[in-house]
């Protein structure tokens, strides 16, 4: 009888592994139209840039005004394409009590990003 119990709860788990990691057969995978994207509601106008040749730096943001930012959590919006030169729509958060080694602009964190 225990036997049969191990058994049991093993094809359980196993149903429900197979089960819970596949798609929906219904799910249609679509490219989002463009007037359908959200772009952020109070952000502002700003360029990528990549400074990865100097030390200690990434991707930075340069606003219209020609602040530069650094951004703490760009990769977390993996829906951008980072290209040198790309206009994004972006709204920020300052961190000043955060430090930088590649010190170019203001630390930031990013609320949200789209591309303009």
């Amino acid at each position: 009888m225990r036997t049969y119990n191990c058994i049991a709860i093993l094809i359980l788990m196993v149903c429900c592994t197979i089960l819970s990691c596949s798609k929906p057969i219904n799910t249609i995978e679509t490219q989002v139209p463009e007037e359908d994207k959200i772009l952020c509601p109070n952000g502002v106008t700003a360029t990528l840039k990549n400074l990865t040749g100097l030390d200690g730096c990434s991707w930075v943001l340069v606003l219209e005004n020609g602040k530069k930012l650094e951004p703490t959590n760009l990769r977390k919006f993996d829906h951008i394409k980072l290209e040198d030169g790309k206009q994004v729509i972006v709204e920020y958060e300052t961190k000043p009590l955060a430090a930088s080694i590649c010190m170019v602009g203001t630390i930031v964190e990013i609320i949200c990003i789209s591309e303009k």
